[in-house]
């Protein structure tokens, strides 16, 4: 069955076009389409039409041949056309914005701005989508965006890392390379996106090891720096709580920071 996304927006500059194309490279068998004013440009693929009837064909046309299609058009968000609807707010301060803009934000099930809650998140995407893989990545992204909407002000960043009798044992850096060795199958592959020597990223993960008394790397045939590699179970493990306790403190703080912030915050004189 093939799941319609229909992105929508409070105005211009708050991201849905990169929102929209995210969320299309994270989906399995997907295209993406929009429909605007002006003419499509040629550094994009995208489908791009002039009339929501086009796009509209469009979609149901492409039904038989993807599994997911990712809509940017905020007439069909209106009518609450799409399985989910995405809405990505203004940045904080911002005045310029639709005049439709609080019936988008009611038609959509997912909404993005400063002090959107990912545990609504993962709520609403649990009843659309059965793979939690998917359902991370997804976060993940409408979690950046968060992070856009909330840069033009003052914001809230948090920073957390493992500790064992105090000795800093598993932090982001750690996390970014194992989540590399886990897509990728060689540590020297996770290093270099990681932006890390491979001498660093291989003492890096010898150290925790050493600290925390579990391999959480495996190596495999072809020795050092030629061969391939896997997390071990410990290290997918702690991946996985660093990874959910990370996302869950940044949710909180930003949520907090957006309730404390702005309740009862004075006038900007004009």
């Amino acid at each position: 069955m093939t799941t319609v996304w229909i992105i929508c927006g409070a105005g211009r500059g708050v991201g849905k076009t990169h929102l929209a194309q995210r969320l299309c490279d994270i989906l399995p068998n997907s295209v993406y389409a929009k429909c605007g004013h002006g003419k499509a440009k040629a550094s994009k693929s995208a489908s791009f039409f002039s009339t929501q009837a086009e796009l509209a064909s469009f979609i149901e046309a492409c039904r038989d041949s993807y599994d997911h299609i990712v809509a940017e058009s905020n007439a069909l968000a209106r009518r609450g056309k799409g399985d989910i609807i995405v809405f990505v707010d203004s940045v904080a301060g911002e005045t310029d914005v639709r005049g439709d803009v609080e019936r988008l934000r009611s038609a959509a099930q997912l909404r993005v701005h400063p002090g959107a809650s990912l545990r609504e998140w993962k709520r609403v995407l649990r009843g659309k989508l059965t793979d939690k893989g998917l359902r991370e990545a997804i976060c993940d992204a409408l979690a950046d965006q968060r992070r856009y909407l909330s840069k033009s002000g003052l914001a809230v960043r948090t920073k957390v890392w493992f500790t064992l009798d105090n000795l800093h044992v598993f932090g982001a850096g750690l996390a970014r390379l194992l989540e590399g060795v886990e897509r990728f199958g060689t540590l020297r592959e996770a290093a270099q996106v990681a932006q890390m020597s491979y001498r660093y990223a291989w003492g890096l993960i010898k150290t925790a090891e050493k600290h925390l008394g579990k391999q959480l790397v495996l190596p495999r045939a072809g020795g050092v720096g030629g061969g391939r590699s896997a997390l071990s179970p410990e290290g997918k493990h702690l991946l996985e709580v660093f990874s959910h306790v990370n996302k869950e403190v940044a949710d909180y703080a930003d949520r907090r920071f957006a309730a404390h912030y702005h309740k009862g915050a004075p006038d900007e004189k004009v």
